[in-house]
Formats: structure tokens, sequence, C-alpha cells
């Protein structure tokens, strides 16, 4: 509709500015005038609307090129945070790596001189457990040459055996054994207290005697010594209450506590 009346308007305009000398003029040839005229602003017209719309085209294509802008710069800006944050990530690991280094290169000889110390200690100590100890060293010896073993995993087990023998230490127990004495191969009670000494009493009492730490030899004890070592079994294998007991420290022991 608006196109029909600009149309007429356009034509109302052209007759309207014809020279009055035309009004007398031949009505067809007013006509064929009239009507190109109104051609020619009708196609004006088209292209100022095409025109228009173009306008309206790039300034909506200019909108949005401005926001995709906006959200690339946000997007940069992010990213750049995100960048300094991994390499920030990178650098603490590489630290971690050398000091992970340094440390394996100084953690695995202490390994392995804190084994071959307590082989020592071991083969020094009073002979108890052997074969529970003789297994857990050779466990130890199989762990650290483990080329697929953790570090971590090898010094767990190095500190587990270590608190184990340490815990010897603090402990008391009484096992049934045969030793070979001087009198031949007797069956005994043996009692051990922790670390400071290592005794021996037959089932009827005939004997009895320790481990001398020098020599590391099976020694006799005086008979006076017998009640006292089957009290001390007693009270470990609570047979009765705990009381004060009097029994001889071997020369290590008492050379070490000034005795």
């Amino acid at each position: 509709m608006m196109n029909t009346a600009w149309k007429t308007l356009c034509l109302t305009l052209a007759i309207s500015t014809l020279p009055l000398q035309a009004l007398a003029a031949d009505p067809a040839q007013i006509q064929q005038q009239s009507t190109a005229t109104l051609k020619q602003e009708v196609a004006t017209q088209d292209k100022v609307e095409q025109w228009s719309e173009q306008r309206q085209a790039l300034v909506n294509d200019l909108l949005d090129q401005k926001t995709q802008l906006e959200w690339n710069r946000f997007q940069t800006k992010k990213y750049r945070q995100y960048v300094d944050h991994k390499q920030t990530t990178i650098a603490d690991l590489k630290r971690q790596k050398e000091q992970m280094t340094l440390l394996r290169k100084e953690l695995e000889p202490f390994l392995d001189s804190s084994v071959e110390q307590l082989h020592n200690d071991v083969a020094k100590d009073l002979p108890f457990l052997d074969q529970e100890r003789s297994e857990r060293l050779a466990f130890l010896d199989q762990s650290l040459t483990d080329p697929d073993l953790a570090l971590s995993e090898k010094l767990r087990r190095v500190l587990e055996a270590l608190q184990v023998e340490a815990d010897y230490g603090n402990s008391v127990e009484v096992t049934e054994q045969t030793l070979s004495l001087a009198s031949g191969d007797t069956m005994v009670q043996v009692l051990r207290l922790g670390r400071v000494g290592l005794f021996y009493l037959s089932p009827n009492g005939d004997k009895v005697g320790q481990w001398d730490v020098q020599e590391r030899v099976w020694k006799p004890l005086p008979e006076e010594y017998r009640d006292t070592v089957r009290v001390t079994i007693d009270i470990i294998e609570q047979k009765r209450a705990a009381e004060l007991i009097d029994l001889p420290l071997p020369e290590a022991v008492r050379s070490t506590e000034g005795v």
C-alpha cells in the first residue's frame, strides 16, 4: 500500500510541476511524460530502500563483530590466566622433580647402608627369633634390588624393619628351644629380657645359664639363679604377680652402663 501511495504522490507532483503550456499539450504526450517521471521516481525510491536495508545489515554486522571482539578479548584474558597458572604448576613440578632426584641420590645409598648396618647388628645381637629376623633381612635385600619397586615403598619397608628391631628391646618372651650346651643338646625354656639378657632353664631346673655376648656361647650360671629365672618366667607367663628380680647382666651391658 505504501508503494501505491508513493506512486500516486509522485504522479501528482509530476503533474503539478509541468509548465502551464504543457497542460495545453497533447494528453497522450502528457501521460507518457508522467509515466516516465513516475518510473524514474519509483526506481530511485527502490534504490533508497535497498541502500537502507544494506546499511541496516552493515550496522547489525558491525554490532555482531563488536560483540564477538569483546568475547574474544574476554577469552584471551581468561586463557592467559590459565596459561600463567599452568606455567606456575609446571615450574613447581619441575622443582619437585629436581628435589626428588636429589633425594633419591641421597636416600638410596642411605637405605643400603641402613640395611647393611642392620645385618651387622642382628649378627652381633642376642640369638633370638633367628628365622624370623633372617627372613626379614632377606626380604629387605630383595626389596632394595627390585628396580620396579618405588623408592617410597623401599623406605617404608626399611623403616618398618627398623621399628620391629627397635621394639625387641622393649619386649620380653619365653620360648622352648633345644640348645647345644656343654652337656649336649638340651630342651630348655629360653627367657629373653629385651636385648639385655638371654637366659635358659631346663624343665627340671637342674640346668640354668645365660648367653655370653663376648664369647657368643651359652654358659651355665650358679644354682642360686635358678629360682630367680623360674620366678621371672612365671611373671612373664602371668603365673604370678610382678616383683623385683635380680639377674646377672652380661659383661657388655655392665660395661655400657658403667656397672
